[in-house]
């Protein structure tokens, strides 16, 4: 028999018993679904997180007190202590090395937000106007913080979208002034919307000068972080190990191991990220997968109840010649027919889900992603049903032809 009967016979069989043939493909459907949909979710995740680190800078370093190598013990009271670490001082010897771009000494804290009945929970940062350009950020609407606010320690804010938008409604907050504990600080400016940033949600924020954070605000000298910008990604490493000796010199520690200050850069991130999300990624396909193996299973014992109904039917081909191997095919192309069908309505479920879903989640769906699905589909076929038509194959004629 030719390829092309296979095939006839075999999509003659499913329509016979079409209710069976849908029920048995049914786990090969939800299979391939959901190995689709989770690698087009997985993808789109993985773009989304990496485009916004991406968005801070590819040329961005951040000092942040504590060390890598701090062992376990009293470790609640060294994480205390170690964040008394950096200050503007540390801040002013960075931006004296060569290659350094711009230096943004910054102080982060959660406080309550209050605009007249209005209040929220949002992170504060103490900043200056290098900001801005260290944190590839833009102001939508009014100013930012200037230098001269940060010498006069003034009262005032800039805040970002989500911030503005719970305080104030439509209103414009231009001019208006939101209460900060004790503090009543006026607003100077809206920060344009960046969404997720890191992990971390960049539109909930006010920034007020380093100063009035430092010294208004929460009482301390110290900084949460320093942000530098290099002046290009070729000068990176560079960069990094003149700010790691002068740190070190600094501070007077002779090995590197027992640092009190970490610095890292926008290529860590992204390699600590890619390795996440592929991980990620690689645990969703392998529940997807299970699915598959389900749907093989139930392909098995459909075939197997279909070898049991056509016994005498194997056995009349064999008696006018039907060779062992003709057996084998006529059932294994059934098998593979089935859960290619199966595929099939998968990748079509899975095409359909993602455009509904696409105002909340922007899945991706690749041309690897429908090939290796439908690779396994075929794989599963073959696999499960290989058992099932070595069964018929060794059936002997005389024995089926007797069988009622």
């Amino acid at each position: 028999m030719s390829l092309r009967d296979y095939i006839k016979n075999a999509v003659s069989a499913l329509k016979s018993n079409k209710l069976r043939s849908w029920l048995s493909s049914l786990w090969i459907i939800i299979g391939i679904f959901s190995v689709v949909v989770l690698i087009a979710v997985g993808q789109w995740a993985e773009q989304s997180i990496l485009s916004n680190v991406e968005a801070l800078g590819t040329n961005l370093l951040t000092v942040t007190p504590g060390g890598d190598q701090q062992s376990n013990v009293r470790w609640s009271a060294w994480w205390m202590s170690s964040q008394n670490v950096l200050t503007l001082e540390e801040s002013d010897l960075i931006a004296m090395l060569p290659n350094i771009k711009a230096v943004s000494p910054e102080y982060s804290n959660r406080q309550q937000i209050v605009y007249l009945s209005n209040n929220m929970q949002a992170s504060i940062y103490g900043v200056t106007p290098w900001y801005l350009e260290v944190r590839n950020s833009v102001v939508e609407k009014w100013s930012f913080i200037t230098q001269s606010n940060v010498d006069n320690i003034d009262k005032v804010a800039v805040l970002w979208a989500t911030t503005a938008t719970e305080l104030f409604g439509n209103e414009n907050p231009i001019g208006k002034d939101i209460h900060i504990g004790r503090n009543v600080l006026t607003v100077i400016g809206v920060m344009e919307s960046k969404g997720t940033q890191s992990f971390w949600n960049a539109d909930s924020t006010v920034f007020v000068p380093i100063s009035s954070a430092q010294r208004r605000l929460f009482g301390t000298k110290y900084l949460s972080s320093i942000g530098v910008s290099a002046a290009s990604t070729e000068v990176i490493d560079s960069v990094k190990a003149n700010m790691e000796e002068v740190l070190l010199e600094h501070f007077g520690i002779t090995n590197s191991d027992d640092a009190n200050f970490t610095i890292s850069n926008q290529a860590d991130a992204l390699d600590t990220i890619s390795s996440i999300t592929n991980t990620m990624k690689m645990f969703l396909g392998a529940i997807a997968m299970i699915s598959l193996v389900v749907g093989g299973i139930g392909v098995m014992n459909i075939m197997l109840v279909s070898v049991t109904e056509r016994t005498r039917e194997i056995g009349i081909r064999k008696a006018i010649g039907a060779q062992t191997r003709d057996i084998i095919f006529q059932f294994l192309s059934e098998s593979v027919a089935l859960c290619i069908l199966g595929g099939l309505i998968g990748i079509w479920l899975s095409y359909i889900t993602i455009r509904a879903i696409q105002s909340l989640v922007q899945g991706i769906i690749t041309i690897q992603s429908i090939l290796m699905a439908f690779s396994f589909a075929t794989a599963v076929g073959i696999g499960f049903g290989i058992y099932p038509a070595y069964k018929a194959a060794k059936l002997k004629p005389i024995d089926a032809l007797r069988y009622e």
